[in-house]
């Protein structure tokens, strides 16, 4: 009996695996934060970690009204290698020569709600980290400013004022 117990748990939980990656938007080319990280600095991108949960309701907000646009697709994909991140995910990753699960990854950025964007240079180094729904006027606005550097220069309040300018 427990032996049928322990299988109908097993295959629920890979049913369940099994759904959660199918239900990556498959608008960009998500790596393994690894390979996005070693890419970057080969390529000198940056990299987009987009931290998210199954059950979040702005996170399929961010992928229906947001991630679909073409021009959020065009600017991520100019600048960014972009990571697929589930902060209740066990799969393992390595960050900086430690091997650890997406759960404790998200934990040791301090993710506390979702979606959470985290934006990496191309050394590997955090630049900044963006939690909630962002409109894509203004995501546009923030990929624009990591993604081209103007962060180093400027403050995003400063940035946001010369592009509404133009």
């Amino acid at each position: 009996m427990i032996n049928k117990i322990f299988s109908v748990f097993l295959i629920y939980i890979t049913a369940i695996s099994m759904a959660k990656a199918q239900n990556r938007p498959d608008m960009f080319d998500w790596k393994p934060l690894e390979e996005a990280l070693e890419l970057a600095e080969q390529n000198d991108k940056k990299v987009l970690v987009y931290a998210n949960a199954v059950w979040c309701t702005y996170c399929k907000k961010m992928e229906k009204e947001v991630f679909t646009q073409e021009s959020v697709q065009e600017i991520t994909n100019e600048h960014f290698y972009s990571v697929w991140m589930d902060i209740e995910s066990d799969e393992k990753l390595t960050f900086r020569d430690q091997e650890m699960t997406q759960i404790q990854f998200s934990r040791a950025m301090r993710i506390t709600g979702t979606p959470t964007f985290i934006f990496f240079d191309s050394e590997g180094e955090i630049i900044a980290g963006q939690p909630g729904f962002i409109p894509e006027e203004m995501y546009l606005q923030i990929l624009e400013f990591v993604g081209t550097d103007a962060y180093l220069d400027q403050s995003f309040s400063e940035f946001a004022d010369i592009e509404a300018e133009n």
